[in-house]
């Protein structure tokens, strides 16, 4: 699998292509100072969807975390 932690967002659009949804919120605390993620989902529910949670600023965003669920 090429997909791992630490990626950047142009190696996700490489492997991937460009999102399907985009979004922001607020994924966690840390000494009550709160930190954003942006979200990408790929596909369309309930089959072939994957969904990768980077940190980082636009233009330099890291993946965290994935889930790729496939039929």
């Amino acid at each position: 699998m090429k997909t791992h932690p630490g990626m950047s967002s142009d190696e996700i659009i490489e492997v991937y292509g460009k999102p399907k949804n985009i979004r922001t919120t607020t994924c966690g605390t840390q000494a009550n100072n709160p930190w954003s993620c942006t979200i990408w989902e790929y596909g369309k529910f309930p089959y072939d969807r994957a969904t990768f949670y980077f940190s980082g600023e636009y233009g330099s965003y890291i993946l965290n975390n994935f889930n790729i669920d496939r039929d």
